[in-house]
């Protein structure tokens, strides 16, 4: 009779715990899918959330706009509060050299796709060949997606001579990537 009751206890426990674990891989499953449809949404909305290569020529507009207030200039390069002379020269280059920049091509999500983008910026000077930089970085900052520092300064010594370059860009773009001229059309 022990060994009936034993059995019979032993068969109940492992009953108990195999509905159980059947009940919890169901949760989990959906758990699991749930989580998953939400992390598609979140990327989806993310992605949903990337600027447009339009977008992006606008805040390099502004950047370059000699008539723009500083105030909204600020918005349009990363660090740049604290560097305000940075968009005189970047304005002086422009009115002086004709340096025109324009976002061209896909906006890809960049190295932290939550808050970076990559492109392609194209730029020209007066009498020289158009030149193309790739993986151009946008940073998302408080909401508001602004040239990277990095490439802001990169796209400054690519334009104006050595002695105009701004103090926060001194230094910076000698681990950059170098700029390359696009081939001939």
């Amino acid at each position: 009779m022990k060994l009936f009751k034993a059995t019979a206890a032993t068969l109940s426990v492992v009953a108990a715990l195999t509905l159980g674990a059947c009940s919890s891989s169901e949760d989990t499953g959906t758990e699991a899918t749930s989580a998953a449809s939400s992390s598609a949404e979140s990327s989806s909305s993310t992605a949903a959330a990337y600027p447009t290569a339009d977008e992006l020529n606008a805040i390099l507009a502004v950047a370059t706009d000699p008539n723009a207030p500083i105030e909204e200039k600020v918005k349009t390069v990363q660090g740049s509060e604290n560097a305000p002379e940075l968009f005189e020269t970047m304005t002086q280059a422009k009115v002086e050299s004709g340096a025109q920049f324009q976002v061209v091509g896909s906006v890809l999500p960049g190295y932290d796709p939550t808050s970076e983008v990559l492109t392609t910026v194209m730029f020209q000077l007066p009498d020289r060949p158009e030149q193309e930089a790739e993986g151009v970085e946008f940073v998302n900052t408080n909401g508001s997606w602004q040239l990277s520092q990095d490439w802001a300064c990169i796209l400054i010594t690519n334009t104006v001579a050595p002695e105009q370059v701004p103090a926060m860009c001194v230094g910076t773009a000698t681990d950059a990537p170098v700029v390359e001229e696009a081939p001939a059309q």
